[in-house]
């Protein structure tokens, strides 16, 4: 098998799941140097998220007409836009969001060319594989990310965060510049807008997509959820330092490593659908440890622990069953399906946390409704749940 595509997709997907989560910590500090509300902060990640969603739309089917490579190139190069404006306007509220906005716009690139990187080179068993190797930067960056942006923000400031990601940024477009080859090997086609509505209105039709991809937008919804209120409830009610809330948040990155080990060792003996279920058990029992036990440090941090232990497990089946079946067609189902994966995340997400998901017993509550939605998707799904031994 091979190990570079694995690795530049790794590399790409993690540009765009930096950008998600790295100001997380910074939040509070945003929020007071610039004297703006909580949610007036949030809109920080909601914009972002939006951009890096519906750019996806965009980048998925253009990936398809004229190579990875090129768009490539074309995203990181608006996210080093984007992430520039960031630098020299920190004080200024609006052109920040304006900033993030477009770091969105240029991040959806990552998304897409990660899977259909991926979707180029393997197939079978050992794209279920490469998957679960990805999905430790898809789903691990989301929660590492604020270690290091904490440690960063406390130490040197909550503007240094940009300076960072600039640098990160420049090196990741450098060294895509010149190793990422063209893994599109059936050639280019011409770019047809009404020809890529009406297959994204075909494949949001599709119940193996809806099934397929709804795993990964509940687990991702629920992940965003939380570690947007947790700057919030550990700084502020705990009394966490940034540096602190990035120190312990190497736990649940550890717990996200966890549930993707075990899913390669699962994946050899249990079914996808069976997977599946025992990742839904386990979100019932942290949203019930949420709501059943009082706010401490171990306790909230324990149950989110064991929630990204639930998107290890689920998150590469996921993708495998809903890419599975499209290879030609690999750079618009990911971007439709991670289109909806992020604005879900920064509309309805950044909706809860104004609204109602500002404490640890209705994020366990939240919990408990992710595991709910989840268990309703995988009976509707049961003839479409794609199974070990159709990936062999």
């Amino acid at each position: 098998m091979k190990k570079a595509p694995i690795l530049m997709a790794m590399l790409i997907i993690s540009t765009g799941q930096v950008g998600v989560s790295i100001y997380l910590p910074s939040l509070p500090m945003i929020s007071k140097a610039l004297q703006i509300s909580q949610s007036d902060a949030q809109l920080l990640v909601t914009l972002f998220l939006v951009g890096f969603g519906v750019s996806q739309l965009f980048y998925g089917p253009l990936s398809d007409a004229i190579g990875r490579r090129p768009v490539f190139l074309l995203g990181q190069g608006i996210y080093l836009i984007g992430t520039l404006m960031c630098i020299l306007f920190t004080h200024n509220i609006w052109i920040l969001v304006l900033g993030r906005l477009l770091q969105g716009l240029g991040s959806g690139s990552a998304s897409v060319l990660g899977r259909s990187v991926l979707r180029d080179c393997y197939d079978g068993r050992e794209l279920t594989k490469a998957m679960s190797y990805v999905s430790v930067t898809a789903s691990i960056m989301p929660v590492l990310a604020p270690v290091l942006g904490g440690w960063i923000a406390f130490y040197f400031g909550w503007e240094a965060v940009f300076v960072f990601v600039l640098s990160y940024l420049a090196a990741t477009f450098v060294l895509g510049y010149y190793i990422l080859p063209e893994t599109m090997t059936y050639g280019t086609t011409t770019f047809s807008l009404n020809k890529v509505v009406s297959n994204y209105a075909y494949l949001i039709k599709s119940k193996q997509v809806l099934c397929s991809a709804s795993y990964n937008w509940i687990t991702y919804l629920a992940c965003v959820v939380s570690l947007s209120v947790m700057p919030f409830i550990l700084q502020h009610e705990l009394g966490l330092t940034a540096a602190q809330y990035g120190s312990v948040m190497v736990i649940p990155s550890a717990g996200l490593l966890v549930g993707t080990l075990a899913l390669n060792v699962l994946n050899r003996h249990v079914t996808s659908r069976k997977i599946l279920a025992l990742a839904i058990f386990i979100i019932v029992v942290s949203g019930v440890w949420l709501t059943a036990t009082e706010l401490t440090l171990f306790n909230i941090i324990w149950a989110f622990t064991w929630m990204v232990v639930a998107q290890g497990l689920s998150f590469p089946i996921s993708i495998a069953m809903l890419l599975g079946p499209h290879k030609r067609q690999a750079g618009a189902v990911s971007a439709l399906t991670g289109a909806i994966q992020m604005c879900l995340a920064g509309l309805l997400g950044g909706y809860l946390v104004e609204t109602w998901i500002q404490n640890s017993v209705a994020l366990g509550t939240f919990y408990l409704i992710c595991a709910g939605a989840m268990g309703i998707v995988l009976y509707i799904g049961r003839l479409t749940v794609v199974t070990r031994r159709e990936f062999a």
